[in-house]
Formats: C-alpha cells, sequence, structure tokens
C-alpha cells in the first residue's frame, strides 16, 4: 500500500475514502496525538455523544413500556442501532492494521495476471465505483431527509401518557428524549433540543457509510480476483504462448501444443496456483476478520425488523398501549426497507464471494488440459482437489451458508416470528385485542369487534415454528356466556 496516493492502480475510490475519512482512519501515517491516530481519537467523542444519548433512551424506553409500547420500541430500535453502528466502528479502530493490510488485494498488480487482464479490473472498479458513490448518496440523503422530514412535522404533537395518567403532548423531534423535562419546556426549547438530538443521525450517518464502504470494496476486490484467477486458468494451453501477454478472451479450442512448450505451460500453472493460494489467502483473512460483525449484523437487523413490523401491526389495534402518532408510523414503516435491503447487499455480497470461488474447478476444467502432458494433467487435478478439500465458507452454522438463500430463509423467519407473536395477542388475549371472559367451567371466550364470541380450546404447540393450534372455534352468541350450555 506504498503508493496509495496513485489512485489509478487501485480498484477503490481512495478519493471518496479520504472524504468520509475511511483512509485516514486505517492509513498507519496519519497523523498521531501521542502515538494515537487523530481520527480514533475523534471517535472517542462520537461514544461518549452516544453514551449520554443511549442513557436516557434506556430510562426513556423502561419509564413508557407499561404505557407507550410504540415509543418504547423506537427508543429500543434506535438504541440498538446506534450501539450497533457504534460496535462497528470501534472494530474498525481495534483491526485498522489488518483490515489495511487486506486493502492491498484492491492492487491492479495483487495478482501476476492483473496487469495483463485490465479489461476484468476495469469493469470491476466501474462496479465499484458506481455502486459506493450510490450509497454516500443515499446514505446522506436519507440523513438529510430524515432531519428535513422532522422539520416539516415539527408542530405535530403527540400524545405521551405518563405513568400517573397525565398525558404530555410533546413536538416531533429526532430522537424525542422526552423524560428529560417536561412538555411545556421540551416544546418552547424546541430548537435546542432539535441542534442536540441532529448530532446523532450524522454521526450515525458517517459511521455506517465508513464500514459498509470497506465491506463493500473488500468484497469486490475478492470477486475481482478470483475471477482474475479464473481466466487465468481458463486461458492456458489455449492461447500461443509466443504472444503470452495477448488478450485472454482470445482462445483456440484444441490447439496443438508442441513437447518444448509442456514446460512453459506447467510454469504457467505453477505460477496461477501461487496467485490463487495468495487471493484465498487473503479471502480467508477477510472471513476471519469479518464473520462474527457479519453474523451478528444479520441477528441485529432480523430482530428489529421482526420488533418494528409488530409494533406497526398491533398499533392498528384496539390496545391503548400501542396508540402512537401518524409520523411514528411513518417512520417506522421508512426504516424497515432500509433495514431489509442492508440484510440482502450483505448476504448478496458474500454470495458473490463464494460464487467466484466455486467458478475454479470449472475454469481448471476448460484449461486445454486434454493437450497437456501428465506433469501438467497431475498439476490440475491436485489443484482441483485442495480447492474442494479447502473450500471456506462463511456460515451462519455448520449447515446455513451465508448467500441470497439465507435471506429469503432469514425472511421467513421474521414472518413466521411475527406471526406467532400476533398470534398470541389474537388467541391468548395477552396484548389486550378485545376483550375476554372466562365461563363457569374455565372455557376462555373472546370477542373481538361486533357481538359475536370464540371460544377458544387451545391445547399445545408445534414442534418446530411454536404456533398454537386452535382445537376448536365456535361462534357463540352473547347470551351463551351467562347460560353455561354446551
Amino acid at each position: 500500500m506504498d503508493d496509495l496516493q496513485n489512485e489509478k492502480n487501485y480498484l477503490f475510490n481512495i478519493k471518496l475514502a479520504k472524504m468520509i475519512g475511511l483512509h485516514q482512519m486505517l492509513d498507519p501515517e496519519t497523523v498521531k496525538y501521542r502515538g494515537v491516530n487523530i481520527y480514533h481519537i475523534a471517535m472517542v467523542g462520537v461514544f461518549l455523544y452516544v453514551i449520554v444519548t443511549s442513557v436516557i433512551m434506556i430510562l426513556s424506553g423502561l419509564y413508557y413500556w407499561s404505557v407507550n409500547i410504540p415509543i418504547s420500541m423506537d427508543y429500543f430500535c434506535k438504541l440498538v442501532f446506534a450501539w450497533y453502528v457504534m460496535y462497528k466502528m470501534f472494530f474498525v479502530i481495534r483491526h485498522s492494521n489488518d483490515m489495511w493490510n487486506c486493502l492491498s488485494i484492491t492492487r491492479y498488480d495483487f495478482t501476476s495476471f492483473g496487469n495483463r487482464n485490465r479489461h476484468i479490473v476495469y469493469r470491476w472498479r466501474e462496479r465499484l465505483a458506481w455502486l459506493t458513490k450510490i450509497y454516500a448518496f443515499t446514505y446522506f440523503m436519507a440523513c438529510f431527509s430524515y432531519l428535513a422530514f422532522t422539520l416539516a412535522f415539527n408542530k405535530d404533537k403527540s400524545p405521551v401518557k405518563n405513568h400517573d395518567g397525565s398525558i404530555g403532548y410533546y413536538r416531533q423531534n429526532i430522537l424525542n428524549l422526552y423524560i428529560i423535562v417536561s412538555d411545556e419546556t421540551y416544546n418552547g426549547n424546541y430548537w435546542m433540543f432539535y441542534i442536540v438530538e441532529s448530532f446523532g443521525p450524522y454521526f450515525l450517518t458517517i459511521s455506517l457509510l465508513i464500514f459498509d464502504y470497506l465491506l463493500i470494496t473488500l468484497c469486490f476486490s475478492i470477486c475481482c480476483q478470483m475471477q482474475i484467477i479464473c481466466s487465468a486458468f481458463d486461458s492456458v494451453g489455449h492461447k500461443a504462448l509466443l504472444h503470452h501477454h495477448s488478450s485472454i478472451d482470445y482462445k483456440v479450442e484444441n490447439i496443438k501444443i508442441s513437447p518444448n512448450e509442456h514446460d512453459l505451460i506447467y510454469e504457467e500453472l505453477k505460477t496461477i496456483i501461487k496467485d490463487h493460494q495468495l487471493v484465498k489467502k487473503k479471502n480467508e483473512d477477510f472471513f476471519k476478520l469479518f464473520r462474527q460483525i457479519i453474523l451478528l449484523h444479520i441477528f441485529v437487523s432480523s430482530l428489529m425488523v421482526i420488533a418494528l413490523c409488530f409494533t406497526f401491526i398491533m398499533s392498528f389495534s384496539s390496545d391503548e398501549r400501542f396508540k402512537t402518532s401518524k409520523v411514528s408510523l411513518q417512520r417506522i414503516l421508512c426504516l424497515i426497507p432500509s433495514i431489509l435491503f442492508q440484510i440482502f447487499m450483505l448476504c448478496y455480497l458474500i454470495d458473490n464471494i463464494h460464487n467466484q470461488n466455486d467458478a475454479l474447478i470449472f475454469a481448471l476444467y476448460s484449461s486445454n488440459w486434454t493437450e497437456m502432458d501428465m506433469k501438467c494433467k497431475k498439476l490440475i487435478l491436485m489443484t482441483m482437489n485442495l480447492n474442494n478439500a479447502d473450500n471456506k465458507k462463511l456460515k451462519f452454522t455448520s449447515t446455513k451458508i451465508v448467500n441470497l438463500e439465507m435471506f429469503f430463509k432469514t425472511m421467513g423467519n421474521c414472518y413466521t416470528v411475527i406471526s406467532v407473536l400476533f398470534m398470541g395477542g389474537e388467541v391468548g388475549g395477552m396484548y389486550g385485542m378485545g376483550e375476554t371472559k372466562t365461563d363457569m367451567d374455565g372455557l376462555v371466550l373472546k370477542k373481538w369487534a361486533g357481538a359475536t364470541w370464540y371460544i377458544c380450546d387451545w391445547y399445545g404447540w408445534k414442534d418446530v415454528e411454536w404456533m398454537p393450534r386452535i382445537k376448536k372455534v365456535w361462534q357463540l352468541p352473547d347470551a351463551f356466556l351467562f347460560k353455561n350450555n354446551r
């Protein structure tokens, strides 16, 4: 990474990396104060801000839990999101040297064939530049839109029920730190609270963009180098060795290899295999470094999707604890797609790496191995066996691989859990939806909208999905409750 100033020799956009501070956070040559990177010191101030606001959110969430569930859920989701983003930044700072070394895979000449296969490098660089610019634009627009959206509805007031039964009417703000002061004080000093709370979305946007930019850059770079290796294997024996720097896309099928060229092909295979081992080492370092945080991201994001969807659905019930303003519901509705998109992109990027790694076997088979001597054939066979034996993939468990299939399974599991929670509230009456009474024999009778009572005599659970099974469901008139006649 010594010639990093010449960004034309690298896949990723160094100029954008410097604008968001990623380059300065990872570069060992960045200005230091008493041996510590000044950008790392600046992040300590962000951590302190998040700690203070987190304490307020925890107290607020616990205080309003029994009387204003949507407000408490909003606090806890913001809290989880903020702390997870800060954990990502702590992860980047702690492993900055390892990540700086991993970025060496973004060099064009990381492999012996990088300069020969510039068309592959340029194609991946264009994709990476386009995607990272879209990410940066989207993140900053989302932050600006959130701040502007809050200003547009700052006159709207949310009714907040207190434990003493009183109701305070607070103006909509960015973090809605209501527990600090009364509604009169909060509304009277609205702009001061707005300025203080606006730092939160800005810090989180920059921090999230830094980590995602780094993750996308490494994933695309690994895929690019893997494709270069596959193209090199695919071209072995097909191109004329006298024109060694000709494009690898030009192939002559079943070209006859002279006896004098077998040794040259053997040396070329050894060079490609060495390059492949370098790329695989970087790939393994990447998985080892990011495995924990990637799996934690999928888990935490799934929990947030479940909590937000359940809160949104239950807000339409008759339970007073779930009543909230339309602005809060709109925020929840806008937040859910963004979380789903992050889970999708993470699974997509890792799935791309797995696919490029799996393509190596086909690339080896596509070489002109039928015309090679036995020494070259044995080397190709050994490479295939080693790749199959050491084909490491990022796994959630011993059998669940992180890929696009996991994304769709995760969405299915989220839907199942939301259904269980909703059905639990609907059947058991645990969330206050409708009126519930018990007859003389202990049979639960429940009434929703209308005058019809329902009997739910349920007795068991499913083995896997843990959803309540309804044994009998009868529609009964109101008089049945008092007749106790079956």
